[in-house]
């Protein structure tokens, strides 16, 4: 007798769900798609012939959560992340959520509570974690290489690349711009270098430098320039509980040489290192030292890694590989980015 094999529906087939999520999920061979939805039939009826299986249509995700699933793949703009996770884990459904997990703290800590209190697995897809050059780094700060952490600088910078659809540049679908888009990727990979200390004191400024004028084409095409009411740059500086500081600049449009820096460089007490370049700085004795650390060898994309991630947490009952206690973190920073520019002064977190 075969062994019935995982049961996964998607809510939500945004781009990312067809180019990452459904590779990571078809590369499992106990897997299978069963069911997806979304409001737009036409963008469901693609993600079925795209995924090639026998899925299940659904207009309202909530029909879709009475079937028979085992897990949720949530690929829906970011504003929908808590109703669908919350009426996901309601239903008895381990939840994969893209980043951000949700835009507010209050939201994060309502999804999570929930899911520890019914013993289910709910991460966010942070797939950059799952990087060669992250798995590099983290080796090396684990070993001693950095030491103890006093400075970070985070970048996620694109000079032309502003994602043109709804889902991006409305506030009341997105909960904000760079920030929430990229900024939420790097800030996210550098707390965890730095094994997350608790954030204090955050200073920040939004702006909308470009995205209403057309002083920079955007690469990715035209968008409502007159409806955007997100930010296109956001830059911070935050305190940390235990002294150590941060910078984090994010923009979507800017007058810079590379298409896009996603970046962060880390100081630390015995070295310093660069990621993605993985490139490290110490010193021996007395003498200087630099290098790039050697990548592993990965056997899939980031996406896929983090797929099997989440699902050998939830097949083997084992803590989440992104918790929600560290996303809430993240969030927490960006939460205070907004607040900063909105009171003018800077924000001290709980």
């Amino acid at each position: 007798m075969s062994k019935r094999k995982i049961r996964i529906g998607f809510i939500g087939t945004g781009g990312i769900a067809l180019s990452a999520h459904v590779p990571g999920w078809q590369s499992l061979k106990d897997v299978e798609i069963v069911a997806v939805a979304d409001v737009r039939e036409t963008a469901a009826q693609g993600f079925v012939a795209a995924t090639g299986g026998r899925v299940q249509v659904f207009k309202d995700y909530r029909e879709m959560l009475e079937l028979d699933l085992d897990a949720v793949d949530i690929c829906t703009p970011n504003k929908i992340h808590t109703p669908a996770v919350l009426a996901s884990l309601k239903a008895g459904k381990h939840v994969l959520c893209e980043k951000p997990l949700a835009t507010t703290t209050k939201d994060i800590r309502k999804m999570g509570e929930l899911a520890d209190k019914l013993g289910l697995t709910l991460m966010s897809c942070q797939h950059m974690r799952w990087r060669p050059q992250s798995l590099a780094l983290r080796d090396w700060i684990h070993n001693g290489g950095l030491g103890e952490v006093y400075h970070a600088r985070v970048r996620a910078m694109r000079r032309a690349k502003l994602p043109p659809r709804p889902g991006f540049i409305y506030e009341e679908l997105s909960g904000g711009g760079p920030c929430m888009d990229i900024g939420v990727h790097a800030l996210d990979s550098t707390m965890w270098m730095m094994d997350f200390p608790k954030p204090v004191r955050v200073s920040g400024t939004t702006k909308v430098n470009f995205a209403k004028g057309r002083k920079i084409p955007g690469q990715w095409g035209e968008w409502d320039r007159k409806g955007f009411n997100v930010e296109d740059f956001a830059a911070a500086f935050v305190h940390f509980e235990n002294d150590a500081t941060l910078m984090l600049e994010t923009a979507w449009l800017g007058h810079q040489e590379e298409d896009e820096d996603m970046s962060f460089q880390l100081f630390g007490q015995r070295g310093g290192v660069k990621w993605p370049s993985a490139e490290f700085a110490s010193v021996q004795g007395r003498t200087f030292t630099q290098g790039t650390l050697k990548n592993p060898d990965m056997l899939a994309a980031p996406h896929t890694e983090a797929i099997r991630a989440f699902h050998q947490c939830f097949t083997r009952k084992k803590p989440s590989l992104v918790p929600w206690t560290e996303t809430i973190q993240v969030i927490a920073i960006l939460e205070a980015v907004y607040a900063s520019q909105k009171k003018g002064r800077e924000i001290t977190l709980k």
